[in-house]
C-alpha cells in the first residue's frame, strides 16, 4: 500500500469543489424558476436552453478532456475555466427584466463551459493523485464532502441571509459574489498544494481517437452502462420526490424538512462508507447500497396522504439519501481504476477523456431521468393542475417508486459483477510501476 496523502493536501485539493458545486446547483434547480419569475424567458425557452446546453456538452466535454490529456496539464485548464466562470456568472445570476432566451443561453453556455473546464481536469487529477485502490476512495471522500457542503450552503442561503426560503435577486447576488471570491481562491490553494501528475507515457491521445475510446476500453463501457442505469433511477427519484410529497402526500410546506436531512446524511454518511470500503470492495458495496435504495423506495408505497405520513417520509428519504451517498464516493474511485486499465492496455494517458464521458452521463441523467419519470406519471393522467386521484396516483407511484426500482435491479447485478476488482487493480498498479521503473532505468 502506498503512503497515505496528507490531510492538508486533500483538504486544499477538495476546497475547489465547494464553490464549484454551488455553481451548478442553481442551473439544475433554482435558476429556471427565477428566470420565469423575473425575466422574459418562457417555459419553452427554458426547455430550448436545456436541449441546446446538452448538445453543447456533447461536443465540449470530450473536447476539453482531450485537450487536457493532450497537453498533459490539468491546472491550466482549470484556470481557464475559472476565468470563463468569472466572466459569465454575474450576468447569469443578475439578469435584467427584459432578458430573453438569447441572454440566458449565451451566459449559461459560457458558465457551463467554464464549469466543465474545471470539473473534468479536477476529477482527472483526483484519479492521478494515487494509484492505491483504497487511497483513491479517500481522495474522493474529501472532494465530495466539500462539494456537499457547498450544495448545502447554496440551498440554505436564503434562510441564512434573509431568514426566508425564496431565491430572490438579492440572494443570487450574494451567491455570485461568494463564488467569484472563493473559486479563484480555491484554485490558488489547490495549485500550491497539489503537483501536476507525472505522465510516464509519451503517447498523447489524438483527436480522431475520441470516437474509439469506448471500443478500446471495455471496462469503461461496462462502467458507463451501469452508471447510466443508476443515474436514470436516481434522476427519477430526485425529480419526483418533491412532486410526490407535495401533490400526493400533502406536504408542500414541508419539503425542506424532507430534503435537508436527506442531503445532510449523504454528506455525513461518507466517512462511514469509507470505513466500509476498507473491508468491502467498491463495486460490491455499490451493489449493496442499491438493495438499500430499493427497500427504502418500496417503503414509500404504503404511505397515505396526511400529516401522519410526514415523519415516515422524512425517515425513508433520509435512508435513501444515505445509501445513494455511497455512489458519490465509489463511482469516481471506480473510474480511476479504469484509467489504470487504459494506461496499461493502450499506453495512453486519457484520464480527463474518460471522466468527460462520465460527466456527459451525469448531465444526461439529470435531464432524461426526471423526464421519463414525469412522462410515466403523465401517461396515467397526472397533470399537476387537477385533483389527484385514481390512475393519476398510480402513475405517480409508478414513476417515483416502481420505475427507479426496475432500473436499480440490473444496476446492482452489473455492479456486483464489475470486472476491475481490488485484486485486478492491484496487479495493474504494480505492472504500471514496473513499466515506469524500467523506463527510468533505460
Amino acid at each position: 500500500m502506498s503512503q497515505p496523502l496528507p490531510r492538508r493536501q486533500l483538504l486544499l485539493f477538495g476546497l475547489l469543489n465547494l464553490p464549484l458545486s454551488m455553481l451548478m446547483s442553481p442551473t439544475a434547480a433554482m435558476l429556471p424558476a427565477f428566470y420565469l419569475e423575473t425575466t422574459a424567458v418562457t417555459a419553452a425557452g427554458l426547455a430550448t436552453a436545456t436541449l441546446v446546453a446538452r448538445i453543447f456538452d456533447g461536443i465540449t466535454d470530450p473536447l476539453l478532456g482531450w485537450l487536457s490529456d493532450r497537453s498533459g496539464r490539468r491546472k491550466v485548464w482549470m484556470a481557464l475555466g475559472v476565468v470563463l466562470v468569472m466572466l459569465g456568472l454575474w450576468p447569469l445570476f443578475q439578469p435584467h427584466s427584459e432578458a430573453g432566451l438569447g441572454y440566458l443561453l449565451g451566459w449559461y453556455l459560457l458558465v457551463t463551459l467554464g464549469w466543465t473546464a474545471i470539473e473534468i481536469p479536477h476529477s482527472a487529477l483526483a484519479a492521478e493523485m494515487s494509484r492505491d485502490y483504497q487511497e483513491r476512495s479517500r481522495v474522493v471522500l474529501w472532494r465530495q464532502m466539500l462539494g456537499f457542503i457547498g450544495g448545502l450552503l447554496f440551498m440554505a442561503s436564503p434562510m441564512i441571509l434573509f431568514g426566508r426560503s425564496g431565491f430572490t435577486s438579492e440572494v443570487f447576488a450574494v451567491l455570485a459574489g461568494f463564488i467569484l471570491l472563493t473559486l479563484p481562491l480555491g484554485l490558488w490553494l489547490m495549485w500550491r498544494a497539489v503537483p501536476e501528475p507525472g505522465h510516464p507515457s509519451r503517447a498523447r491521445p489524438r483527436l480522431k481517437e475520441l470516437p474509439g475510446v469506448l471500443t478500446s476500453v471495455p471496462p469503461l463501457r461496462y462502467f458507463l452502462l451501469t452508471q447510466l442505469l443508476f443515474g436514470l433511477a436516481t434522476g427519477a427519484v430526485s425529480s419526483l420526490f418533491v412532486i410526490y410529497a407535495s401533490f400526493y402526500l400533502g406536504h408542500a410546506d414541508a419539503i425542506a424538512k424532507i430534503a435537508i436531512p436527506m442531503t445532510l446524511v449523504m454528506a455525513l454518511g461518507m466517512p462511514l462508507w469509507l470505513q466500509v470500503l476498507k473491508r468491502v470492495e467498491k463495486h460490491k458495496a455499490w451493489a449493496g447500497s442499491g438493495v438499500g435504495m430499493i427497500l427504502c423506495l418500496l417503503m414509500v408505497l404504503p404511505l397515505e396522504p396526511g400529516p401522519d405520513s410526514l415523519l415516515p417520509m422524512i425517515l425513508v428519504m433520509t435512508g435513501f439519501g444515505f445509501f445513494a451517498g455511497l455512489s458519490s464516493l465509489a463511482l469516481p474511485s471506480l473510474l480511476a481504476d479504469v484509467v489504470d486499465y487504459d494506461r496499461w492496455k493502450n499506453r495512453k494517458d486519457r484520464a480527463a477523456i474518460l471522466f468527460s464521458f462520465q460527466a456527459l452521463i451525469i448531465k444526461f441523467n439529470q435531464g432524461i431521468g426526471g423526464a421519463i419519470a414525469l412522462g410515466i406519471a403523465a401517461l396515467f393522467g397526472f397533470t399537476g393542475k387537477s385533483t389527484l386521484e385514481g390512475l393519476a396516483v398510480t402513475g405517480l407511484k409508478l414513476g417515483f417508486v416502481i420505475w427507479p426500482c426496475v432500473l436499480l435491479v440490473p444496476t446492482l447485478l452489473l455492479a456486483w459483477r464489475y470486472p476491475l476488482t481490488r485484486h485486478r487493480q492491484g496487479l495493474l498498479a504494480r505492472r504500471l510501476d514496473r513499466r515506469i521503473a524500467t523506463k527510468s532505468e533505460g
